[in-house]
């Protein structure tokens, strides 16, 4: 049985880590059969550091400990050769860093950590179930993730690590589920029944296994509200939609084979995982791109690691909009398209690689003509202008060259498994 539980991110952001704490702190209240340590380890990348005086003056029942960014460098240095491992460029931030930074950060204090289960999260996520209830988005703390997991590890030692989704707001990049939102909204019938619209839409990361569509409820779209501002909600992944993704009650929880599909919630049993790089991809040898949770978990299986899916320990997305734009968003696009180009070339063939670019590039061109077509173009000549360069960069993408550098990366991690298979 293991000891405790370990909870890990990495933070830019004050608000979105006291709600994240907070929500622990109501699951531990409605949780009184959870009589296990539990702790909370935080990489604080604010600006001013102050992330320790957040969480004491919410009076937790839990321990959090904070590490910051002096640490944070000096543990860079001394693991340098991780980072080089993993493939991990030190020229920037990235959610690749990240995690590295959780793993050296685990390895330097392995005894802390192997008697425990590590969930690693998004700063962005609230320990809570996402329900509709009366054509409402409800957040419920009821549901004892934590005496849950503790009941679900001892029937399942075998497994080492577990990939989980997340629900409400769909993640970044906005730009990857936009179009059908607008296309719902420029041309989708509104029902009279109780203010409600509900419309189906693809989610590329968060889809259930036996159906390809979400059910999406349109809470608060209205003939009063201003038509342009709810186009640039929609464009910056504003949740003006809602998408729930509904978790399964039954008693016997059966994980299923990874699928790779998405990142952001991932629970170790297994502590030896953190011995093995967190291994991504580079575009042009010094940009991080997006995707390297599936592209590590692939690692992990493929050296023998049990890696599973389950819905059952589903947290709440809650991103903050704060500052957020739109260049941002085409750029986290951009930055999507790479890593997940990589997955399905590696892992998926040529022929899914080819699939997936030309979805790309057809994706990028509808979206333009959607707006074009339904809206006062002067009100978007900027949006309209970055959409038309990453369309033209898109397409001046050079498949010869990336494929050249997969290969690469290829040889790169077949090395690296050879030897951790040793």
């Amino acid at each position: 049985m293991k000891n405790s539980i370990s909870i890990l991110f990495a933070t830019m952001n004050h608000i979105n880590t006291v709600l994240l704490l907070k929500s622990i702190e109501r699951q531990l209240e409605e949780d009184t059969n959870f009589d296990t340590l539990l702790h909370v380890y935080i990489i604080d990348k604010t600006e001013n550091q102050l992330i320790k005086d957040y969480a004491n003056s919410l009076n937790l029942s839990y321990e959090v400990f904070i590490i910051k960014s002096k640490q944070i460098s000096i543990l860079e240095s001394k693991h340098h050769h991780i980072f080089e491992r993993s493939n991990c460029t030190l020229q920037s931030d990235s959610i690749q860093r990240a995690r590295i930074q959780q793993q050296i950060y685990i390895v330097d204090n392995y005894n802390k950590f192997v008697d425990s289960i590590v969930w690693q999260i998004d700063d962005d996520m609230l320990f809570a179930e996402g329900t509709i209830v009366n054509n409402e988005f409800i957040t419920n703390y009821s549901r004892n993730y934590f005496s849950r997991l503790l009941n679900f590890y001892t029937k399942h030692k075998n497994i080492d690590a577990l990939i989980l989704p997340s629900t409400y707001a769909p993640p970044i990049p906005s730009l990857l589920y936009s179009e059908t939102q607008l296309r719902d909204f420029f041309y989708g019938e509104q029902l009279d029944q109780v203010n409600t619209s509900f419309y189906e839409y693809h989610d590329y990361y968060n889809r259930n296994r036996s159906d390809n569509t979400y059910s999406i409820f349109l809470s608060h779209l209205s003939k009063k509200q201003d038509k342009n501002k709810i186009v640039k909600d929609i464009l910056i992944g504003k949740p003006i939609t809602k998408a729930t993704y509904t978790i399964p009650n039954e008693e016997v929880i059966i994980p299923q084979k990874s699928s790779l599909l998405r990142g952001g919630n991932f629970i170790v049993f297994n502590i030896e995982i953190f011995k093995i790089p967190h291994l991504g991809f580079k575009e042009n040898h010094h940009t991080s791109v997006r995707r390297s949770d599936m592209i590590h978990a692939h690692l992990l299986d493929a050296i023998g690691f049990n890696i599973r899916d389950l819905n059952d320990f589903t947290l709440v997305h809650n991103r903050s909009f704060e500052g957020v734009n739109f260049e941002n968003c085409i750029k986290k696009y951009y930055s999507d398209m790479i890593g997940s180009l990589v997955v399905q070339y590696l892992y998926k063939g040529n022929t899914q690689f080819e699939n997936r670019y030309l979805f790309y590039k057809s994706h990028i061109k509808r979206i333009i003509k959607l707006i074009q077509n339904n809206v006062d173009i002067k009100l978007f000549l900027e949006e309209l202008k970055q959409l038309e360069e990453l369309e033209e960069k898109i397409n001046a993408f050079d498949k010869d060259n990336f494929i050249n550098s997969l290969y690469k990366f290829k040889e790169l991690k077949s090395r690296l498994i050879k030897e951790l298979c040793k």
